[in-house]
């Protein structure tokens, strides 16, 4: 057992310790697993389990049964320190749902998800028997299994001492967006969407709430936003996490479905009106439990930029058509008349968003206030070339501008921008659009940036950023002198550069064993304005190779010369 410990231990030191360190902090791959019913005691009607104990550890929970019965639900979970928590009420029926017709499954049979912090036993209860029952497990932390436990406290702990890329920064003045958590800064990588987004119109805007635990921490609210959606994905079956956005406790704003937070998504949040709307979930129970300070705060400033961005005014009614559904108030192709800032249950037979947040709402209405368009909305989009380059590399960033109505933009120009770490933004490129709306510039960049282009305004449109995408720059080290056979036991000597300047880099020495080769020797190596000279001296004759690789930091990722063969004889 001691020895299976130690070799765990070593092997998660390797992964450590190896150079392809990431620039941003170590994220675990998320898990998910089911089991089944497990034994269940009657009381009636009413069914509840035995304790389940899990072989996994998981951080989120949910259940799911075939048909469309909806009993009543509640969970609990049991802490470290042995005790149990409270039970917590589970709605059971499809609180938020796709619109019918538009491929992804309505949830028949099935329970939102709750945040449980970490455990491994779960206990339920059911108001009735239901068949095929089955619960859906997600853990998002890295701590499913001992080993994983293990490795995820280790990268954790080197990732304390090395650079790493910020998340998304706070909202400036100079934003035309509010400051968001991206989905690439929650984890969305692990929870690729099924298929590409659909786009519709935005209208008015639904606030809901997420029926899961409210005690969650402010550093655990982004690996609740990755568990939602790796629920919404794997145990319901859609395309990707319903809600358009969502925010925490704390006011910070998280970017949800994918597509673009500045484009009309159709998500799976209001069944009937997905196409029609944009939704907003807050993270937590709010039957009881005000919403706080923050998040009314956060959520009025996303409204009073979502909605006039779409051409709509931020107060006032709206009238949406129904699309039907079964958890839909109102029958397909009826017209509904409603709030511009409205509640889940304003159309759909649900609590949702919990009496104590829609009783808030005429707060958020006065918060987010009286809006107009001051113009057409915009949308802009940018691709780049490539995602990973060497320094000074040419990367082509192109895209197109066009009003929210497909017309495309003429007759002005697009600024390509590139941010460095914390800071702001700043303007590396200038280009004209053509006839089409479409643009293309070439950018070098000297270090790993965040990429997006930006269209400031004006003649009577709406300004608009594109999503931003990083760019990862790999320094350039070129290494001369390097024979291709030597004498065993004689000193080898090389020099060579790197670009940009770099503090250190290492020197790599392997030889040949078997059919892979070995690594004898990691030598530091501190260049002098970007010039270096190293040497080496094989002990015995045999097939060696020779790299050298420089560590990812704040300015770069981790680069690296191609293997040299050297033959000593």
């Amino acid at each position: 057992m001691v020895k299976r410990i130690l070799l765990l231990a070593l092997l998660a030191c390797g992964l450590v310790a190896a150079p392809a360190f990431s620039l941003r902090p170590y994220r675990p791959e998320p898990v998910d697993f089911e089991t089944g019913a497990g034994v269940q005691q009657r009381f009636g009607e009413a069914v509840q389990s035995k304790p389940i104990r899990t072989s996994r550890r998981f951080n989120l929970v949910g259940l799911r049964w075939r048909g469309g019965g909806e009993p009543g639900v509640s969970v609990r979970t049991r802490r470290e320190d042995g005790g149990w928590t409270p039970w917590t009420t589970l709605y059971a029926h499809a609180e938020d749902a796709p619109d019918a017709g538009r491929g992804e499954p309505a949830p028949q049979g099935s329970s939102n998800p709750t945040w449980v912090g970490e455990a491994d036993w779960v206990q339920y209860r059911l108001t009735r028997s239901v068949p095929g029952l089955r619960l859906h497990y997600v853990n998002v932390k890295g701590s499913a299994t001992a080993a994983d436990r293990l490795r995820t406290g280790l990268r954790r702990t080197a990732d304390s001492a090395a650079a790493v890329l910020p998340g998304t920064p706070a909202a400036r003045a100079a934003e035309q967006r509010p400051g968001m958590v991206s989905r690439e800064a929650w984890g969305a990588s692990s929870c690729p969407p099924r298929s590409a987004p659909e786009e519709g119109a935005v209208k008015a805007a639904f606030v809901h709430h997420t029926v899961s635990a409210n005690d969650y921490s402010r550093s655990e609210a982004s690996s609740v936003v990755l568990g939602i959606c790796r629920y919404h994905r794997n145990s319901n079956g859609w395309d990707d996490i319903g809600y358009n956005f969502l925010v925490d406790k704390y006011g910070t704003l998280y970017e949800g479905r994918g597509g673009g937070v500045d484009a009309p998504v159709v998500g799976a949040q209001a069944q009937g009106y997905n196409a029609q709307s944009t939704g907003i979930a807050n993270l937590g129970t709010h039957t009881s439990v005000r919403q706080s300070e923050a998040a009314l705060d956060a959520m009025a400033r996303l409204i009073r930029w979502k909605l006039p961005l779409h051409g709509v005014p931020t107060s006032g009614s709206a009238t949406l058509v129904s699309a039907g559904g079964d958890t839909n108030r109102f029958g397909s192709g009826r017209s509904v008349r409603l709030r511009r800032v409205a509640g889940h249950r304003d159309t759909n037979a649900t609590s949702c968003p919990g009496d104590a947040l829609y009783a808030q709402l005429p707060e958020l209405r006065a918060r987010v206030g009286d809006v107009s368009p001051a113009g057409a909305g915009t949308r802009l989009r940018a691709k780049l070339s490539r995602t990973t380059v060497g320094y000074r590399a040419p990367v082509t960033v192109s895209g197109r501008l066009t009003q929210l109505d497909g017309r495309p933009v003429t007759g002005t120009r697009v600024g390509v921008q590139a941010r460095a770490g914390r800071g702001p933004f700043k303007t590396v490129a200038k280009v004209s659009l053509d006839e089409d709306g479409n643009y293309s510039t070439v950018i070098r960049p000297r270090g790993t940036r965040a990429i997006r282009a930006r269209f400031g305004g004006g003649a009577g449109l709406l300004g608009a950023n594109s999503s931003r995408t990083t760019l990862k720059v790999k320094p350039v080290i070129s290494v001369r002198g390097l024979p291709t056979s030597a004498a065993a036991k004689r000193v080898v000597k090389l020099r060579g550069t790197v670009q940009p300047r770099k503090r250190v880099l290492y020197q790599v020495l392997q030889v040949q064993r078997g059919l892979g080769f070995r690594t004898v020797g990691t030598k530091a190596v501190k260049p002098r304005r970007g010039r270096f000279s190293s040497s080496f001296r094989p002990t015995r004759r045999g097939l060696y190779r020779v790299y050298f690789i420089v560590r990812a930091d704040r300015s770069t990722a981790r680069g690296s010369t191609r293997r040299r063969l050297l033959k000593v004889r």
